[in-house]
């Protein structure tokens, strides 16, 4: 059988490379002896998939050398991928990892601090115990030999043992084919006598047979007399000849007929009688099923009549003015529940109502100053179509509930951002109020209540004009 080498893997930083190189030139005996196949990332070839590659034979190699230095201790790609899976292959017993020590390094807390490490007593090949670098990959390319022989010694043990299980696995399924065929020479023993009890059975079944074969002809002549009577009733004189031919042709008694024609007929009539009576009584669950499914029509068509006169009725919404500002489009966006749009209307018809659709903001003033009908307008369409969730008059309830009011401090402030779900949970857990960007809002009826509308009050002063809001949740109109 043809010897295999063992497939060794550099696990290693590319800071290193000189090094590895080194090494790979001290193991060229091994290498030219056939004894190890020598593998690092560099032979991954122009269109090889890299971590493809790297996987495949870290996961096929029967050594793997972690050179180890402060620069592979610090590659996460060989800490997170390379000794982890070198560690797991190491402890399930599939490959033989061996730490090499290139440069001084503390590593002894490392997964594989606990392994036997190269040159001998862990000595780093960059040190000035070492007479030259040679004399230490010297003393590393022993080590690995050794753990080559090791292993070589290892596999020719296991094949031995795995030829000798072949071996007893050979004997055992002799033993098995002959077992099989001894039962199977019982087995035919046996059926030739079940054949044979067989055949004897089926002389007595024919006996017996022909001890039924009278009862058999009038079970027949039942049959087609049920038939007979099942097409019509009572029985025609033409077929009442062709059923007496037939009953001379079975051999049959005429007092055996008569008796089955007894049996037949007696239970007709009662048939009949629950036929009519199923008939009628299906009958009069259809009709009953027919005024039911009319009278649940008409109820649902009037159900229908005043679901529309009240969708109607709500339709007349108050989108009254004092600057003649057309509420409409924000009525229907609001309808719709398209709230992020509906919220940027929102500050649209405010800038209209203000007059600042130039600087696109608005300021303290012009919070202070805005028309009273055009705030109720807008705070009245929020509140009706959120089902009392949203609108300037649940943000002034909630404002009032954390003791909010004109000369509030911006403690205050912050407690009504949380309860309207304006900041960071996870900032205000460490003490600190951090705004969420507008993006970072929910824009559904499952938002904290109060937490609409907010984009009126976010262009210009949202990260520093709290007291724009301060202004707005403090006008007593609300």
């Amino acid at each position: 059988m043809t010897e295999v080498s063992l497939k060794l893997f550099f696990s290693y930083s590319h800071k290193d490379e000189s090094l590895r190189d080194e090494l790979a030139d001290h193991l060229a005996t091994l290498k030219r002896e056939g004894v190890i196949s020598r593998w690092h990332d560099r032979k991954i070839l122009p269109g090889q998939e890299r971590d493809h590659q790297i996987n495949d034979n870290l996961n096929t190699a029967d050594i793997i050398l972690l050179l180890v230095s402060s620069n592979f201790l610090a590659s996460d790609y060989c800490w997170d991928v390379e000794v982890k899976r070198a560690i797991e292959r190491h402890n399930a017993g599939e490959a033989c990892v061996i730490p090499v020590i290139l440069r001084p390094v503390d590593w002894k807390g490392t997964p594989f601090a606990k392994l036997q490490a190269l040159p001998k007593n862990a000595e780093p090949i960059v040190s000035r115990n070492w007479h030259t670098t040679d004399e230490a990959f010297m003393d590393v390319a022993k080590g690995i030999r050794a753990a080559v022989e090791k292993l070589k010694q290892e596999r020719e043990e296991r094949q031995q043992k795995l030829q000798r299980q072949r071996e007893q696995e050979a004997e055992r399924l002799r033993q098995q084919e002959t077992a099989r065929l001894q039962k199977q020479h019982e087995q035919e023993k046996v059926e030739r006598l079940q054949r044979e009890q067989e055949a004897e059975r089926l002389r007595q079944q024919r006996e017996a047979e022909q001890q039924e074969a009278y009862a058999n002809n009038l079970r027949l002549y039942e049959q087609e007399f049920s038939k007979a009577v099942y097409l019509s009733n009572p029985i025609s004189e033409y077929v009442r000849n062709g059923l007496k031919q037939f009953q001379q042709s079975l051999n049959l008694r005429d007092e055996d007929v008569r008796r089955v024609e007894k049996t037949i007929l007696a239970p007709l009539e009662e048939v009949e009688r629950i036929r009519k009576q199923q008939e009628a009584e299906k009958l009069q669950r259809g009709q009953e099923e027919a005024e039911r499914i009319r009278k649940q029509q008409e109820a649902e068509r009037l159900k229908r009549q005043q679901e529309e006169a009240e969708r109607r009725l709500q339709e007349t919404d108050d989108l009254s003015s004092d600057k003649g500002v057309d509420y409409r489009r924000l009525r229907d966006l609001l309808k719709a529940g398209d709230w992020k749009k509906a919220d940027r209307e929102t500050l649209q018809v405010m800038l209209k109502v203000a007059g600042r659709e130039k600087e696109g903001w608005l300021d303290i003033d012009s919070i202070t100053k805005f028309p009273c009908t055009d705030l109720r307008t807008i705070d009245q369409l929020w509140a009706k179509y959120s089902n009392g969730r949203f609108g300037f008059s649940v943000q002034k309830r909630i404002w009032d509930s954390v003791g909010g009011h004109l000369q509030t401090d911006y403690e205050t402030w912050c407690k009504f951002g949380d309860h309207v779900g304006w900041y960071k949970k996870e900032f205000m857990i460490f003490g600190d109020s951090i705004l969420k960007s507008y993006d970072d809002l929910t824009f559904n009826v499952k938002a904290p209540e109060g937490h609409l509308p907010a984009r009126c009050g976010m262009e210009g002063v949202w990260q520093f004009g709290w007291r724009f809001w301060v202004s707005l949740l403090s006008r007593r109109d609300l």
